[in-house]
């Protein structure tokens, strides 16, 4: 089972769990709210039921957003899991604002202590402070932020819970307006937890940076492995509490395109491992004479390394002339280095088949010779192999 596969379970399983509290301590309260003729009850009644519409939400959402990439989403569907939050915040907003819309219009309260109506509020802040710890250890385990923030309306209804159960006392002692007032704090609490998982998930949608502190430790990750220097212009964004990272390291500049290639795979995967929040990383390789950022972009002209020929017009300027060396020098494999805005060149050819009777010091000043020609090379090296 993949990784993915294994997330999207949890999150259904611990959803359906807090679905099934939710409907029954939702009904249990409103009832108990109509009997004890209670506003603040059947409000919070309404919240508890108001969790059981986001748990259906989230439910779908994590059937859906846990997939992997398909051809129009190549970043896979988190962003579902982020706008689907985003969505549960607006309507609890609206359920905020409609409770305590009713608390302040509605007539003068004749709500009554009733045991019963205790009972559901003391089994509420049991079961939901239960259900609070078993939904946001599970949301920190897959790293859903979705999970989490589900989690704390959990908590928030547990909290108004408590602001009711104040009331009802209020009540019992003779104070009425204490139940309006609970209803009150009710509408608030919703509010308040509504308003910042908008926020959040909205900052998330237009790609706002994550957390500086840990891009400074993702950044120490790199720079602590060997002949890998430098980590910078890195480029974070987060997906349902995934990130996913673009940066530029150093490596030694006569490194080869596999062993850069080596390196770029150990920096992504030491940090995937260090950092388990980190879905994916994408890594620029620089060599370590020159930091190459996106700079040039916003620059008039062509930048000079760019003004360099590309490979395939130094290999059809090496193969005229190095014609008359062709039978030993493997132009194909030329080694090319683009450092400091100049090119070194390096040659690559076979001892064993030169004329009989060459000197290899020779044909090396010739192969030199010949090169001196062009312009643009900086240094030319001739590198040759011999037989086992």
């Amino acid at each position: 089972m993949t990784k993915q596969k294994q997330e999207q379970d949890i999150a259904i399983r611990v959803t359906l769990v807090g679905a099934v509290w939710d409907a029954l301590l939702g009904l249990a309260k409103i009832v108990a709210g109509y009997f004890s003729q209670s506003q603040a009850l059947i409000a919070d009644g309404i919240h508890s039921l108001s969790d059981l519409v986001t748990d259906v939400f989230v439910y779908f959402a994590s059937a859906n957003s846990r997939q992997g990439p398909d051809e129009n989403h190549p970043y896979g569907h988190l962003r579902f899991e982020t706008l689907t939050t985003v969505f549960l915040g607006i309507v609890l907003i609206v359920v905020a604002l409609g409770i305590a819309y009713e608390s302040i219009t509605a007539p003068a309260s004749q709500a009554q202590f009733t045991w019963y109506g205790l009972a559901a509020l003391v089994a509420t802040i049991v079961i939901k402070e239960a259900i609070f710890h078993y939904t946001k250890k599970a949301g920190d385990e897959i790293g859903s932020k979705m999970l989490v923030a589900n989690a704390w309306h959990s908590r928030s209804d547990a909290l108004s819970s408590v602001a009711v159960l104040i009331g009802l006392i209020g009540v019992y002692f003779g104070y009425g307006w204490a139940d309006m007032v609970a209803s009150i704090v009710v509408a608030l609490l919703i509010g308040k937890m509504a308003i910042s998982m908008v926020w959040e998930n909205l900052a998330e949608l237009v790609d706002t940076a994550p957390d500086p502190k840990l891009i400074a430790q993702i950044k120490e990750t790199a720079n602590s492995l060997k002949h890998v220097m430098a980590p910078h212009d890195v480029r974070a964004r987060s997906m349902a509490g995934k990130i996913y990272l673009d940066m530029h390291i150093h490596v030694p500049s006569h490194a080869s395109v596999s062993e850069g290639h080596y390196l770029g795979d150990l920096v992504a995967y030491t940090i995937k491992k260090a950092h388990s929040q980190v879905q994916d990383v994408m890594v620029h390789i620089d060599t370590d004479d020159k930091i190459q950022t996106e700079s040039f972009i916003h620059e008039s002209g062509k930048p000079p390394h760019l003004k360099l020929p590309a490979r395939h017009q130094i290999l059809a300027d090496l193969g005229f002339l190095l014609r008359q060396h062709t039978a030993y020098v493997d132009i194909p494999n030329s080694r090319l280095h683009y450092l400091n805005n100049q090119l070194d060149l390096e040659i690559i050819a076979n001892s064993a088949k030169i004329p009989e009777g060459a000197d290899l010091k020779q044909l090396t000043a010739r192969i030199l010779q010949e090169l001196q020609t062009t312009s643009y090379i900086h240094k030319a090296t001739v590198l040759w192999a011999f037989p086992e």
